[in-house]
Formats: structure tokens, sequence, C-alpha cells
């Protein structure tokens, strides 16, 4: 299976100090050496190399001046921060929207209802097999051979999603796998020598830097818009519908649509996936998207298993009171199951650890891996009483 691309750079040569005048004999190796260092990398240069100095210079941006192919004897500075060439806003665009497409997510119609009077009953009826568009989004294409990804809302409850190239050319998509937890899912199209994109590290990413982000705004027919900004946080913890993310924020205008797409840094990298945008009165340029760095081992296994391996499951579901955690339901052969929860536990320290919430008793079963026990204290009948549960692997219901 391919692999998208990931980035590395390599540092070339080592920092060489100015030599002082010596008399010519002593100085005569080091004229030599100098000379052949100075052809080489003009050499390098000319041919469109660049190098950077260690460690002087290796966080300083280097430039060198290439001919310019539009006048006549002029000349173009090209920048390189960290060994990296510094690209435009326009040259961005031009090298990753076309690794950028629209995704349509199309359902049948809800079967509409009606009432009998005379029978005093409600029926329900199918209007249409048609499949009709309920939602659309953008995606990233991250291998040559087809593979997509996007955010996890954007093909919720699809019964067929199209995908859509900057060419226009559509495709149907199978999906490969989908995680709600993180809101990332995985596609694959039927298709060859596509343009992927290539996913930087965005756990080096700075408020200040460039953001630009590239997607489909209200649909289809803004396709391919590109905005631009800056980073304006990094490592905001953010809930969404009871589900917590660790986001890299911007400026750079997010808008329904654009849920999937990317965000791009000043070398053309991806470093965020495109999901969320603060929306109220008064409230601008306040967009959200998941840092790279995090969705990477998530995105490997929704490639390799389908679902994201290693989640650890006690197979309850709670309701939360001020007391502690209701036992609403217990799952069929989970570890509470046979450990002997049952339905109507209250449930109000794990480990010795008091929980009140949800997020609490996930805090604590998410340290753990699969096989591993966690200790629930539960009230049942008046009596207080600790019960040792196994944790099994969280994996999707196959269907």
């Amino acid at each position: 299976m391919k692999k998208y691309p990931y980035t590395d750079s390599t540092e070339l040569i080592e920092y060489i100090p100015r030599v002082k005048k010596h008399r010519f004999k002593k100085i005569a190796p080091y004229l030599l050496c100098a000379f052949l260092a100075s052809a080489v990398t003009a050499g390098a240069v000319g041919t469109g190399g660049y190098f950077y100095l260690k460690p002087l210079l290796k966080t300083q941006q280097v430039s060198y001046t290439a001919p310019s192919g539009n006048v006549e004897g002029g000349a173009s500075t090209v920048l390189f921060t960290n060994g990296k060439r510094t690209l435009s806003v326009t040259e961005i665009a031009k090298q990753v929207g076309p690794s950028c497409v629209g995704i349509i997510n199309k359902a049948k119609l809800q079967p509409q209802r009606y009432y009998d009077p005379f029978s005093g009953r409600y029926y329900y009826y199918q209007t249409s097999e048609e499949l009709v568009q309920q939602g659309s989004g953008s995606g990233i294409i991250i291998s040559e051979d087809g593979y997509i990804v996007t955010n996890q809302h954007v093909i919720a409850d699809a019964s067929e999603i199209t995908v859509i190239l900057n060419t226009g050319d559509e495709y149907v998509a199978t999906v490969v796998g989908s995680d709600s937890k993180s809101d990332l899912a995985v596609l694959k199209i039927n298709a060859s020598s596509l343009t992927a994109a290539v996913l930087g590290d965005s756990s080096q990413v700075e408020v200040g830097e460039l953001a630009v982000a590239i997607g489909n705004p209200l649909g289809q027919e803004l396709a391919g818009t590109v905005t631009a900004g800056v980073i304006s946080a990094v490592n905001r913890k953010m809930t969404v519908e009871n589900r917590s993310y660790n986001l890299l924020q911007t400026d750079a205008a997010i808008n329904p649509g654009n849920s999937g797409g990317a965000l791009v840094n000043q070398y053309g990298e991806v470093i965020g996936i495109n999901s969320i945008k603060m929306s109220d009165t008064g409230v601008e340029g306040i967009g959200f998207a998941i840092a790279i760095s995090e969705a990477k081992p998530i995105i490997d296994d929704l490639m390799n298993e389908g679902y994201v391996s290693g989640r650890s499951l006690i197979g309850v579901t709670i309701t939360e009171s001020k007391n502690g955690l209701a036992v609403y339901s217990v799952s069929e052969g989970s570890g509470a199951e046979k450990a002997g929860i049952k339905q109507g536990d209250l449930i109000v320290k794990a480990d010795g650890q008091v929980v009140t919430t949800g997020d609490a008793l996930n805090t604590i079963r998410d340290a753990k891996k699969p096989g591993e026990y966690i200790t629930l204290t539960v009230i049942r009948n008046g009596e207080l009483t600790d019960i040792k549960v196994q944790l099994t692997e969280d994996k999707p219901n196959k269907k």
C-alpha cells in the first residue's frame, strides 16, 4: 500500500570560518581547498540546489539569486528557511490546489409520515429511491493511487460519496475507515497518478506564521477557494459535541464546506485539516484545523486497519449525576458485562479517584491499554462494591 509523502530536511555542509591572511607558503593548501569548495557551491546553486550553514545559520533565512526568465539580464531572489523553500500564496495555490478535492454526501430521502384518520395510525412511505445531496465538504489527496483524508462529519450517514477533483473529474468513493472521536475519515477512489499533498510537521508551527486554507466553502460553486492569514494560536483545546480536540487556530477564512480541506504552511506542506469555525454575532476570523501531526497516526490506522487501534473500552453507557455516573446500559460481551457491572449501578470512583463526569472516567480509562484492568467502585442496593474490569479494544461494529 502506498503511503502519503513525509518531508525531511538534511543538513548538508558544515560552517567554514574565514581564513586570515598568512604567508603564501602556509596558506596555499587552504586556498586550494577554498577554491574547490567555492566551485562546488557555485555549481550547486547554479543547478538549483541549496545549502544552509550548521549550526550558526541553522534557523536563518538563506537566499540565492536565480536568473529571471522574463527580463533579459534580470534576476529574482528565492528564499529558504531551515533548508526549505519559502513559497508565495500564489505558488502555494498552484502546488497544493490539485491535491484538494470536493466531496458530496448523498443519501436517500427520509421516509415521509402521514396520519390516517380512519385507522388512527401513522404510516411511513418512501417518496423516492433517488439519491440526493445532503451535504458537501472538502478533502485532501494523500497518495497518488487515490487515498483521500477528510472530516468524518463530512461523510456521516452517506449512502454514496462523490469525489470531485480540481480537474472536474468525478469518482464514487468508498470509505476505508472513519473515526467520530477524532472527526477524521479516509476515502479511496479508483484513480492513479494523482497529485498527493505533502504532509508537514504541525508540532513545529509557531504563532504568526503564514496559513493558507484551500477548500470548497459553500459547495462546489466555489471550489478551490484560497484564503490566507496566519496561525493565531497552537494547541487550542476545544470541546465540540462532547468530543475534545487539540487544534490549530487561524484567521484564514474558513466557512461551511471548507471542512476536510487543507491548511497549508509557507512551504506548501499541509499542517492541518480544516474542521471548525467559531460562528457568532460579532465573531470573525476564528477558524480551527486538526493538527496534522496528531492526525497522521490516526490516518495510518484508518488506512491499514479501518479503525483506530489500541483504544480501551469499558463497555458501559452512562448518564451523569451529582452523585456519580449511573450505568444506563452494558455492552454484550464487554469487560464490564463479564465483570458483573449491571444496569442501574452508580459508578462513584475509578481506580480510587472520584468521578462525576464521563470525561473524568474516560481520562482514567484512556491512560490504559486494552487487556489492562480498571477498578470501578459502584453503589448497588445501597452498598459500595469494588469491581475489577478488564478493558477490551474499542473496535467498530461490523455491518
